[in-house]
C-alpha cells in the first residue's frame, strides 16, 4: 500500500501498511514527524516495514500573528490516541507485528499507555522528570493565563496553548518510575544523546542497569540527534527493531 495522509479514527496521520508496523510517539510541542527526525527513521526502515505518524495535538492558524497555534493535550488524552492507533493496527489483517519508537515526552506517554500489542519498543532521550513545567513557562516573555489555559508564544513564531489540567497532571507523574515500570511488561531499547541540551545532565543509571532495558549512548548527539549523530541513532533504532 502506498503512503496515505488522512485520518485514522479521526486522528491526523500519515501511514503506510506493511507486515511489520512502527508507530511513532512524538515529544512535547512538536508535530508528528518530530521536526523531521521520524521521517528520516522511516526512510531507513526495511522494505517490509510500514509506519504510522500521528499528531497528539490540534493545530489552528492565528491570522493576527500569521503563526500556527498548537493546542497541547493532556497525557491522558495522548495515551488514548496512542492506544487507539495501536488498536486500529491490530485489526488490520495484513499486519504481523507492531513496534513503537518514542522520543522525549512521547516516551512517557508510551510508558504510561503500556500497550500489550507492542513487540519492540525504542525510547529516544526520555525525560526522567517532568514536574515543574509551569515554573519553566512562567519565566517566558509574553505568557498569558486565562480561563484555565496558558498561552505561550515561541521564538519560531508558533504559539502553544496548554490547559492548566496538564500542569496539574504532570505533578502526579513520576517519569522515571513509569519508565522502570514499563520495562517490567515490555523490554525496550534506551537510546541516549551524549550531550542533551534540553534535559541537561540526567542520571540514567537505574534504567541502564535494568535487565529489561538495553541502553546505548550516541556520541556527539544532542536531544534531537541532529547533525552527524542522526545516522548513528537511526542505525541503533533499526538494529533494535530487527533484532
Amino acid at each position: 500500500m502506498s503512503d496515505v495522509t488522512g485520518r485514522i479514527l479521526d486522528i491526523h496521520a500519515d501511514y503506510e501498511l506493511a507486515p511489520h508496523m512502527v508507530v511513532f510517539s512524538h515529544g512535547f510541542g512538536v508535530e508528528r514527524t518530530s521536526r523531521g527526525m521520524f521521517s528520516e527513521i522511516i526512510k531507513a526502515l526495511p522494505e517490509d516495514y510500514g509506519y504510522v505518524l500521528f499528531d497528539y495535538y490540534d493545530y489552528d492558524y492565528d491570522s493576527d500573528s500569521d503563526g500556527q497555534i498548537i493546542n497541547i493535550s493532556t497525557f491522558e488524552d495522548q495515551q488514548r490516541l496512542l492506544l487507539s492507533i495501536i488498536a486500529w493496527l491490530s485489526e488490520q489483517g495484513s499486519i504481523t507485528d507492531i513496534s513503537l519508537v518514542a522520543h522525549s515526552a512521547g516516551c512517557i506517554v508510551a510508558a504510561m499507555a503500556q500497550a500489550p500489542e507492542i513487540k519492540k519498543a525504542v525510547m529516544l532521550a526520555p525525560p526522567l522528570q517532568i514536574s515543574g513545567l509551569s515554573d519553566y513557562f512562567l519565566q517566558k516573555f509574553g505568557v498569558e493565563q486565562k480561563d484555565g489555559l496558558w498561552t505561550i508564544p515561541r521564538s519560531d513564531g508558533t504559539t502553544i496553548i496548554i490547559p492548566q489540567a496538564m500542569f496539574d497532571e504532570i505533578e502526579t507523574i513520576d517519569a522515571k518510575e513509569r519508565l522502570l515500570n514499563y520495562a517490567t511488561v515490555q523490554p525496550y531499547a534506551l537510546i541516549l544523546p551524549s550531550h542533551d541540551e534540553v534535559l541537561g545532565e540526567t542520571d540514567y543509571n537505574d534504567l541502564a542497569l535494568d535487565d529489561n532495558i538495553s541502553a546505548q549512548t550516541i556520541d556527539d548527539a544532542d536531544h534531537n540527534f541532529t547533525g552527524q549523530s542522526r545516522a548513528g541513532m537511526i542505525e541503533a533504532v533499526i538494529s533494535w527493531l530487527q533484532d
